[in-house]
């Protein structure tokens, strides 16, 4: 293929996207010389979809969505709010998936255990309302949790630190945004998880910047 007829082509299936990555695009990626292309394209697309963390948004913050460092919920509170409203905690998982949380049962039964519990006064006030409870009956100050303080010192630490710079290259993005999209990731682990070491945390992370590394520079 000419070299104007294949950048003709990306061009075509790139603007056919219409918000969407090109691979997703239903573009023809058998062609190894496109793949590459549009591999590029879509680490770039990433990184543009990408939202500015909550923690810097005045609007997440007004709606209660920025977790608060001083109060989280009271697992104890909310297993008896929810077993005095009659509720499974599958049926509580469902009420507040069906407002748009990404809860499951799962989640519910480690918070009434005292585990990986939420900050976020949102989900607080969502968890008040299906359980017919006062929402402030389900709070309290936040105490010292092993968990969070173990993930406070990985993303303190130099090996996180250069992780986060290698990730902002590869997306194209802040060292603010890296260091973000990278703590996510680990709060996903320890969240589903249990609770893995500092030193399995920063292993995974560090094999998932290889391999996107890897991807882009082949």
């Amino acid at each position: 293929m000419h070299s104007e007829d294949r950048d003709q082509e990306l061009a075509d299936i790139l603007d056919a996207r219409a918000g969407r990555s090109a691979l997703a695009a239903g573009a023809d990626v058998n062609r190894p010389e496109l793949r590459k292309l549009l591999e590029a394209a879509d680490l770039t697309w990433v990184s543009q979809q990408t939202a500015p963390p909550l923690t810097d948004d005045p609007v997440a913050a007004m709606l209660g969505l920025v977790p608060d460092s001083e109060l989280e919920l009271d697992g104890k509170a909310l297993s008896n709010a929810r077993k005095r409203s009659g509720l499974t905690v599958s049926a509580l998982a469902k009420r507040l998936s069906d407002r748009g949380w990404e809860v499951t049962g799962r989640d519910i039964f480690a918070w009434e255990s005292g585990k990986n519990l939420p900050r976020v006064p949102a989900l607080i006030n969502a968890l008040a309302e299906e359980a017919g409870a006062d929402a402030d009956r389900l709070r309290r100050p936040s105490g010292t949790d092993p968990e969070r303080a173990r993930l406070a010192a990985v993303v303190g630490s130099e090996t996180f630190k250069a992780l986060a710079q290698r990730w902002a290259r590869l997306q194209g993005t802040t060292i603010a945004l890296a260091s973000s999209a990278l703590e996510s990731r680990m709060l996903v682990a320890v969240h589903r998880g249990g609770a893995p070491e500092s030193e399995v945390l920063l292993e995974s992370l560090e094999a998932l910047v290889d391999s996107v590394e890897g991807t882009k520079g082949s």
